[in-house]
């Protein structure tokens, strides 16, 4: 019997084969998506596999929401399962659960950490790390001790790349190195490359990719806390370092230990309770927990776009929904193309063949043309490395291909969509009556409207994709026109620390300036996209009055000029006013110590934008000039608190410009420029007509100036693109989805049109017999194509727009949701639908009435 069913399956593929190529090509490209999806997932589900243990090391995670303020708004979500905890987590969790084995911290140093050997200065990605962490993640050593390589002071471990690039062929161990231009340390170790996947391997999802692994205290060392104080001198104020919250904590819990992970977890439900701040608090919620570690790579622990899922797990879904709307297809064609078969199916049953068996041959024949799909699917997987590794960031076809687990995953494939392609036909086609079906030698089967239905849910998942394509492609070009709007020449961003670079601000200015085709210098905090400061400030003194969080950028003389900052009112810093001159200590630190005379001191000059006007009801950029605002003290502070800060007076207004993609956890409202000395990155705007000889003269200052520390210099364009990659994927992900979802839809319109247009051959003979056009014949067939596509995008419109609000809620400047984006799919996914219909309906409108008539 077996034998029967795939003789008899190979006999209708070979007489069907424009159907069945239709067929297969559709299934594979859904295939494609699925397995693809499924790759990433197997690839980041098995992360770290090659350290021992790794089932018993967990990541102390994060979760911040914001409180019910009785304000009306419902609380939200703010941070959720963040894989950064404060750095003195640590040490709380070692005081309240002395029974966990073992806490290791891990903190990026830099990502482009200062390290020198004599003249040979070089930039590599520095962690810092407890000794603990050696015991914990068994690391490829190939020089060194494996567990204690980190236990003396001032010591390091690199990779074997890091050491070549340092040390050449020579031995590297017991040698000197200076980190950030500051610390001599000693390396003690030497190790191989990470295999992948790991979150300390090379991929783009990769949390921790250090080539040089320090002992804690060199990043005590050479690190600065906030407000420029140092983070080992114990002079942080009481409470302060849970606010720093950028430490990875591992936790290791082996099953001999007497504390599971499921007990901590619950445990350390009032965890924040006990040591967070009342004042942090009081208007947000924070909850620690814990995360299997091999969970940390690809997005795994994150919550994507506040969806509650992983971007493995929407990874999937999308994939899916492309494979779902292949199977649809799939159904649709097969059941068209079976009613060329009635006959045979009438024959077979009027000698004796059961329904089962008719259901079965049909299964069989699904069977076959998945199998034949997911080969295509697997070779064009295995061609497309390439395109997959720029699409998510990650070689997957290595690690996917070599798991064992992998082919029965597949066979389990082939056997759902074999039955959710191939049961509806399979369905129809043991339905068949024999007298009916010899009777006729070709008929309509199946439900009319679910088969309508089955058109317009592949429309439905192609017309939400293009919705979602939409919408991130007007928003990620929004952000990059807003980012970079009116800068016309180049503008390198030079990283100085002063504490380690041993160049001062000011000394650095003054030789860019010098280089003739460097047109102005400024200064600023932190690269803009890579770093921001948030501050709560109000426009009255009343400590009742409505607070605002505010975005700070502390800058330094011509920021404006050089970043192209259109002047609304006012005026912008000037050296010539002397209270604009900061001092050297910071704009936003501690208080200022008490008056002598006991009065308070003047007020702070600072520039806001358009939308901090708005937000604090300022009036016009012209009215808020002059303008003071207040930074209060926190709610429920004590009577005897020191005063507050002095207040800050608005003596310009400028245009909007954004800094940051995200939303912050608490709303912003606008940004706040401060005038600051002595600040860590430079920023030179470059003639773009001269910019080799520039880059040349930019080169040869630092040298002069600094000649034992490898520049850091990178172009504006460069930092924006690293922190824009992420939504260029996502970007490109949409879109290559919708193109293949698309496809399907093509492919499967075309081929019912094929079967719909020679079924209503008839019909359109009787209708010009009795007067109707040609034009009318065509607008006839083109009206019923169209309707399940128009109902489809009308279904697909409320998930559309749920998945756009979703999306934009999470940036700090968005695009509004307007119409556009949805008629966009109705026009595509009606122009898509005539054109893949066009030519079959053009051949059955013209048709003649004697044609019919002549076959009655």
């Amino acid at each position: 019997m077996f034998g029967h069913y795939v003789a008899v399956a190979l006999r209708n593929i070979r007489t069907s084969p424009f159907t069945s190529a239709v067929n297969v090509l559709t299934l594979a490209v859904g295939l494609v998506c699925f397995v693809t999806a499924y790759a990433a997932g197997t690839f980041w589900s098995s992360a770290e596999q090659h350290f021992r243990n790794v089932d018993d090391i967990h990541v102390l995670t994060l979760s911040i929401k914001s409180r019910d303020t009785g304000s009306g708004s419902a609380p939200r979500q703010q941070v959720r399962n963040a894989t950064y905890a404060p750095d003195v987590a640590a040490e709380a969790l070692k005081s309240d659960f002395p029974s966990i084995a073992k806490i290791a911290r891990a903190v990026t140093i830099d990502r482009k950490t200062m390290v020198a050997n004599g003249s040979n200065a070089v930039r590599l990605y520095g962690v810092a790390v407890d000794p603990e962490f050696l015991d914990i993640f068994d690391l490829p050593f190939i020089a060194g001790d494996s567990h204690s390589a980190l236990s003396l002071p001032r010591s390091v471990v690199l990779t074997r790349d890091a050491a070549t690039r340092l040390f050449g062929a020579d031995t590297p161990i017991g040698k000197t190195l200076v980190i950030g231009n500051a610390v001599d340390a000693t390396v003690t170790g030497v190790i191989d490359a990470i295999p992948e996947p790991s979150q300390f391997g090379r991929s783009a999802n990769a949390q921790l990719p250090f080539e040089l692994l320090a002992s804690r205290d060199v990043y005590d060392a050479i690190s600065t806390g906030p407000f420029g104080l140092p983070r080992g001198a114990g002079s942080l104020p009481p409470g302060m370092g849970w606010f720093l919250i950028g430490t990875v904590v591992y936790v290791y819990l082996p099953p001999e230990g007497g504390l599971s992970a499921q007990e901590l977890s619950r445990q350390l439900g009032d965890f924040a309770a006990r040591h967070v701040p009342a004042q942090m608090m009081l208007g947000q919620e924070y909850n620690f927990g814990l995360l299997p570690v091999r969970e940390m790579l690809g997005g795994n622990a994150r919550d994507f776009f506040s969806t509650g899922l992983s971007f493995a797990a929407v990874l999937l879904v999308l994939g899916g929904l492309v494979l779902g709307v292949a199977c649809v297809n799939y159904a649709n064609l097969a059941t068209a193309r079976a009613a060329r078969r009635v006959r045979e199916i009438g024959v077979r049953k009027a000698l004796g063949a059961a329904p089962s068996q008719i259901a079965m041959q049909s299964l069989f024949e699904a069977a076959a043309l998945t199998i034949a799909a997911l080969v295509v699917a697997l070779a064009v997987f295995a061609l497309a490395r390439p395109l997959v590794k720029d699409l998510l960031g990650a070689e997957l076809g290595a690690v996917f291909f070599s798991r064992l687990d992998v082919w029965p995953a597949l066979g389990a494939l082939v056997l759902v969509v074999t039955l959710a392609a191939g049961a509806y036909p399979a369905f129809v086609l043991s339905r068949v009556r024999p007298v009916s079906a010899i009777a006729a030698a070709q008929a309509r089967l199946g439900s009319p409207l679910f088969s309508t239905l089955l058109v317009g849910a592949q429309f439905a998942i192609a017309s939400f994709l293009l919705i979602a394509l939409t919408v991130i492609t007007l928003q990620n070009n929004e952000m990059r026109r807003t980012a970079l709007s009116g800068i016309t020449d180049p503008l390198v961003v030079i990283e100085n620390p002063a504490s380690q670079t041993k160049v001062a601000s000011a000394t650095l200015r003054e030789r860019l300036s010098a280089v003739p085709q460097v047109r102005a210098v400024t200064e600023v905090l932190g690269a803009p996209w890579e770093f921001f400061l948030i501050f709560e400030v109000a426009s009255s003194p009343d400590p009742m009055a409505p607070k605002h969080s505010s975005s700070v950028q502390q800058v330094g003389f011509d920021f404006f000029d050089v970043f192209s900052v259109p002047l609304l009112a006012g005026r912008v810093f000037d050296r010539g006013h002397a209270e604009d001159v900061p001092g050297t200590g910071p704009a936003f630190g501690p208080r200022p110590p008490a008056n002598p005379t006991g009065e308070s001191p003047p007020p702070q000059n600072v520039i806001v934008d358009r939308a901090f006007v708005a937000a604090l009801g300022l009036g016009t950029p012209e009215e808020a000039v002059g303008k003071l605002v207040y930074r209060p003290a926190p709610p429920g502070a004590a009577a005897a608190a020191p005063p507050p800060l002095p207040p800050m007076r608005i003596i310009g207004v400028v245009e909007n410009r954004a800094f940051s993609f995200f939303k912050t956890p608490t709303e912003t409202a606008g940004v706040m420029y401060t005038l600051q000395a002595d600040l860590g990155v430079t920023i030179a705007r470059v003639a773009a007509a001269d910019l080799d000889k520039g880059l040349a003269g930019i080169d040869a200052a630092w040298k002069q100036l600094a000649p034992n520390v490898a520049l850091s210099r990178r172009f504006l364009d460069e930092i924006f693109d690293r922190a824009y990659a992420n939504y260029v994927r996502i970007n490109h992900l949409f879109g290559t989805l919708s193109v293949m979802a698309f496809a399907i839809c093509i492919a499967g319109l075309f081929g019912m049109a094929v079967f719909i247009a020679g079924r209503r051959r008839r019909e359109i003979g009787v209708r010009k017999t009795l007067g109707g056009t040609t034009t009318q014949m065509i607008a006839l067939l083109l009206a019923g194509f169209s309707r399940p596509v128009l109902i489809a995008n009308v279904i697909a419109w409320p998930a559309g727009y749920f998945a756009a609000r979703k999306y934009l809620s999470q940036f700090a400047q968005s695009i509004p949701i307007t119409p556009w984006p949805f008629l966009l799919s109705v026009a595509i996914t009606i122009a898509i639908a005539w054109l893949a219909v066009v030519g079959q309906t053009l051949r059955a409108a013209r048709t003649t009435p004697a044609e019919v008539l002549r076959n009655e």
